[in-house]
């Protein structure tokens, strides 16, 4: 069965429809008044509502979900094409329900975007004072794993890849250079994949893996002058 919808502007948009499912049987045998579909010879019993826009998308929420009531049409009255077409309702409704929905969505976004910002300043502040105390360094990478959990519930990969990045320098202060390695790395590969749709991270990427080889190099520094004494 084909669903044609007609909007205000005769826009026409299809859906095709599940057929009856094997051992299904009519009621009552359909109509034969059937009306020939463009001269191709094959007739077509078409199903014509005129209804408001309200009342046609439950119309079409209805035969959309509801595989029995289509059937029925189908078999019991050999409804072959639904033609629904919209008109303007007689007077516009108000869903209170959904603009509650999208006024708290939005509040909370307002919310978050506030957060984020409090974050980062902090984040920034002791990330500072972690190259000197490994204490704020540890603070510093509370903070972003606070920040990648909003962006894991905003669903914001980019956001979650700097926030990881932000992390990365934390371990780097603490001296964790493999698995800050292995975190930059994991963005790089990222980075590169989605370099359109932003290009900061592979900036981020190159300047905190810059100061990652300059701490593996202290470090190595560092050996050699014990291993001479």
């Amino acid at each position: 069965m084909t669903l044609c919808i007609s909007d205000y502007w005769q826009h026409r948009h299809f859906y095709v429809l599940p057929p009856p499912e094997p051992g299904w049987i009519a009621i009552k045998s359909p109509d034969t008044a059937n009306q020939h579909d463009g001269g191709s010879g094959k007739q077509r019993r078409r199903l014509k509502l005129q209804v408001d826009a309200i009342t046609g998308n439950y119309w079409l929420k209805e035969l959309k979900q509801q595989r029995v009531l289509v059937q029925r049409l189908i078999l019991d009255n050999g409804v072959d094409v639904i033609w629904l077409e919209f008109h303007p309702p007689d007077k516009d409704t108000i869903d209170y329900k959904w603009a509650d929905m999208l006024a708290y969505t939005i509040w909370e976004h307002i919310e978050v975007e506030h957060m984020m910002s409090w974050l980062s300043t902090l984040g920034g502040g002791f990330s500072a004072l972690g190259e000197q105390f490994e204490r704020c360094a540890e603070t510093a990478g509370k903070i972003s794993l606070k920040q990648l959990n909003i962006g894991l519930r905003l669903g914001d990969p980019f956001l979650q890849a700097r926030c990881k990045l932000y992390y990365s320098i934390s371990l780097i202060q603490r001296g964790k250079l493999r698995h800050a390695k292995h975190l930059i790395r994991n963005q790089y590969q990222f980075a590169k994949a989605n370099e359109e749709a932003d290009r900061r991270l592979i900036r981020m990427c190159r300047g905190i893996w810059l100061r990652l080889q300059f701490e593996y190099h202290e470090r190595s520094k560092l050996a050699e002058q014990k291993d001479i004494s």
